[in-house]
């Protein structure tokens, strides 16, 4: 049966920062409640997860909650302070000039995130905080299996046409040095990259000195909630085999409960031709191991 769904904005706080998120409830819930967190990829909005996913999931009977990643969306930017402005060498309020930097993709603030997403959506009121689980897409994907690697706490993980790590091409490490050492000293201006790389038909920019250090593989061999992995067979940007296959096979050579499900169909086409099955998937999921 389903239930309708009643929903809040909310604000997460991670490392000082506010997120904007949005909370769904399935009406009429009774006891404690077994609860979803959602983790978009890249550049994604919590709006998009909760059209295509978030509401259906509550409908269903979950607690659910999406989120927009620090400098994202509704979400505050990050502040550095701006040329020129004094060092801050005292504590307390103090009234300076600043820069606000948005539309950064860094995965280790992104992994920070989510497990501050995570610490709010337990503590909140009928929610069962030993029935917590989480779904991943995209670059959030290979966060909600960072995230599960550390946090014992997840009982379910589904990670959806997810990214576990960057090249190790001598030409990626390279770069992802030199951005380093860019960074460091202050070659950059602001020192926390904008607009200095990219990636084609992708927001924002990557910071590919933070990128580089991003190993979602090496969190999952520490994974222990049972985990479904949805990929794209023709998946553009990167080898599905060497991702979410990737990390399934570890999972599965650690004893864990895992399946993986593999569409005929390039990224973004999961959202779109592959929705339904797709979530229906991930929904069954949660209702057998939360």
């Amino acid at each position: 049966m389903a239930h309708e769904v009643e929903r809040k904005s909310v604000v997460v706080w991670s490392e000082g920062s506010r997120m904007a998120a949005v909370v769904l409830r399935p009406r009429g819930a009774s006891g404690p409640t077994p609860a979803i967190l959602l983790a978009h990829g890249w550049g994604g909005l919590k709006e998009h997860l909760i059209e295509l996913y978030a509401e259906a999931f509550a409908a269903a009977g979950y607690v659910t909650m999406a989120f927009d990643y620090r400098g994202w969306g509704g979400s505050d930017g990050r502040i550095i302070a701006a040329p020129g402005a004094p060092v801050l060498t005292a504590g307390g309020e103090q009234t300076v000039a600043v820069r606000v930097l948005r539309e950064v993709v860094d995965p280790v603030d992104q992994v920070v995130d989510v497990r501050n997403a995570l610490a709010w959506l337990i503590a909140e009121e009928g929610v069962d905080p030993q029935r917590v689980g989480l779904w991943g897409s995209s670059y959030g994907g290979g966060h909600v299996v960072s995230v599960a690697g550390q946090d014992d706490r997840v009982r379910a993980l589904v990670a959806q046409i997810g990214g576990y790590g960057h090249p190790r091409e001598d030409w990626y490490r390279q770069l992802a040095r030199q951005r380093m050492s860019d960074k460091a000293r202050g070659v950059l201006d602001p020192a926390v990259p904008q607009g200095v790389d990219g990636a084609p038909g992708l927001l924002g920019t990557p910071d590919v000195a933070r990128q580089y250090g991003h190993a979602p593989l090496d969190h999952a061999r520490r994974v222990t909630a049972p985990t479904l992995f949805i990929d794209a067979e023709f998946e553009e940007y990167n080898d599905p085999s060497l991702q979410g296959g990737a990390a399934y096979d570890i999972l599965r050579a650690n004893g864990v409960t895992c399946e993986r499900a593999t569409f005929p169909c390039t990224h973004y086409r999961v959202y779109d031709d592959h929705l339904i099955e797709a979530r229906a998937m991930a929904l069954d999921w949660f209702n057998r191991h939360l």
